[in-house]
């Protein structure tokens, strides 16, 4: 069996800096693209030392295993505490299944040949490129899939709470996302803002109203001023200026609805004094909700 060296360093970089991506994401930690990469790179030097140095049966045990990995999450992440660093190493050995999963499942449906020796998984390579490029690929798809899958589940089952919007005559219904970021207050009131987007609420709002956000002229102060002046409700709306959202020193349309229920049948909550801030643009990037909730309101 031929082994390429250089595809072998290569792949392993490359699956090592996914698994590290991975556990990055999973582990909301904030690091850079270098020090995933150093960490990638320690996995594929030792995966070399062992074809290089075949006889040192000590760099074989599962213990010497266990402590590369040590040593890959200590660089990757920096020395954390000692809990957040079980939590990470945890994070780690889980992402290592999913691609370890995944990459024999593509060998198989591939009929691609191969053998695992010492721990190390040899590839018999018709087109080592090629098998490279795609390995990779179906392991991404596979991953992205699998992220999505927790994220919706974690969004669904701790931080999105369905509420209900009254104004007027209209009611909708929505899930918004528990936003502990999200400080927003009717300088006039004081009180609390939910923001949610145009498209979820255009139906219940004034005609004049929908125009503004319909032809992107929420920006337009003197033009925002005037409709709402003119608008019969005129006495329901207000301008909430905000620094978040991707915009500093933004304005906001807002309205006060007649009535808000937050939770679901079995915990429900009425609320009444709260405006309802109005943004032109997805706060969810797959559709997972329409509103940010202050946990205020909770």
């Amino acid at each position: 069996m031929e082994i390429y060296i250089d595809i072998l360093i290569l792949q392993n970089i490359v699956m090592n800096y996914l698994i590290l991506l991975m556990t990055v994401k999973l582990s909301k930690m904030h690091i850079s693209s270098f020090r995933i990469f150093l960490g990638s790179l320690i996995g594929a030097l030792y995966v070399v030392f062992l074809l290089l140095f075949p006889d040192i049966e000590v760099y074989y045990t599962t213990a010497a295993k266990v402590a590369l990995s040590f040593l890959i999450v200590a660089v990757t992440f920096y020395p954390p505490k000692i809990i957040t660093f079980i939590r990470i190493l945890a994070i780690f050995y889980i992402s290592t299944f999913v691609f370890a999963g995944a990459a024999f499942t593509f060998l198989y449906l591939n009929k691609t040949g191969g053998l695992v020796q010492n721990g190390i998984v040899y590839v018999f390579w018709e087109s080592k490129w090629t098998v490279l490029f795609f390995s990779v690929i179906t392991v991404y798809i596979i991953v992205k899939i699998f992220w999505d899958l927790i994220q919706d589940r974690i969004l669904k089952d701790n931080l999105l709470i369905p509420i209900k919007i009254t104004f007027e005559n209209g009611t909708i219904d929505l899930f918004a996302l528990v936003d502990t970021g999200n400080s927003l207050y009717d300088p006039l009131t004081n009180v609390p803002v939910i923001v949610v987007e145009f498209k979820a609420v255009r139906h219940i709002l004034p005609l004049d109203i929908q125009k503004i956000f319909e032809q992107s002229k929420e920006d337009d102060l003197i033009c925002v001023t005037r409709v709402i002046s003119d608008s019969k409700w005129f006495s329901r709306f207000r301008l909430i200026p905000y620094t978040s959202l991707g915009k500093e020193n933004g304005m906001l349309i807002g309205f006060k609805p007649d009535y808000i229920e937050i939770g679901d049948n079995t915990d429900k909550k009425g609320v009444s004094n709260v405006i309802i801030g109005i943004y032109n643009r997805a706060l969810s990037k797959n559709n997972n909700y329409n509103a940010l909730l202050s946990p205020e309101l909770m």
